[in-house]
């Protein structure tokens, strides 16, 4: 991992004049897509004092995206722009997830972050350049806003969320750290040519002779005045690491 974070050390140095860096105060024209979500969850095993340190970590994370102006060509990097979530920074202990189990791990609880871009990305014509899913199903679902398996999981400079504008337009993500719901929205400087929304099909809970199972196919249709289409994202398939009841 130390080898792959200075290759990426690296590679970000050599790219950085692709990154998208503007910070505006003012928000784009025009709204895409409003996203919130619960902070703290009723989850089995988990002290809520992870929550609560997760939200720390989400407004410390917040203050280096929010504002951010993607412009046409460029690429939006989580980590290039949030930098390393360190307990000198401010960041503490929350919820992460480690060899496929949750552990308390400082800057824990930042893949709230990453999921809440990603869905709004899947919503616009950004193309996600990298992205990577969560390979197990650690909890069963509680104030789930969003199908299953459209998460991003991201490690700091190892595993991380990017996203190309290969549009002629602006896009902008603002951000809002409430009580306990976390605000997410993207702008974008004209009125999008298309409109999109992501759905899941084929849902099941799968039961089998290692354990239970989950699985979907998430679709994402898009429409203009004068066509729509409908595509196949990606379909996942992951292991429970809860019983056929709490499921």
């Amino acid at each position: 991992m130390r080898v792959r974070r200075g290759f990426r050390s690296g590679q970000n140095f050599l790219a950085r004049g692709g990154f998208a860096r503007e910070r505006r105060e003012a928000s784009l024209h025009h709204l895409v897509m409003r996203h919130e979500l619960p902070i703290f969850r009723n989850l089995a095993g988990v002290e809520p004092q992870l929550f609560a340190n997760k939200k720390v970590n989400l407004e410390l994370a917040v203050k280096e995206l929010e504002g951010i102006v993607i412009r046409p060509g460029e690429t939006f990097s989580l980590w290039y722009l949030v930098k390393a979530p360190t307990a000198r920074r401010g960041f503490k202990e929350g919820l992460g997830i480690s060899r496929g189990r949750p552990v308390a791990t400082v800057g824990g609880g930042l893949c709230q972050l990453s999921n809440a871009i990603f869905w709004l990305a899947l919503h616009s014509d950004l193309q996600v350049t990298e992205r990577h899913h969560h390979s197990l199903d650690l909890f069963p679902d509680d104030h789930r806003h969003v199908p299953f398996g459209t998460g991003a999981t991201i490690v700091y400079n190892f595993k991380d969320l990017r996203l190309y504008n290969p549009t002629g337009r602006e896009f902008q993500f603002r951000f809002r750290v409430g009580e306990n719901l976390f605000e997410s929205e993207l702008y974008c400087s004209q009125i999008p040519e298309f409109r999109y929304t992501v759905r899941e099909t084929d849902h099941a809970f799968l039961n089998q002779s290692d354990g239970l199972y989950r699985r979907n196919t998430i679709l994402r249709e898009r429409r203009s005045e004068t066509a729509d289409s409908t595509e196949v994202l990606f379909r996942n398939f992951a292991k429970c690491l809860y019983s056929p009841k709490e499921a």
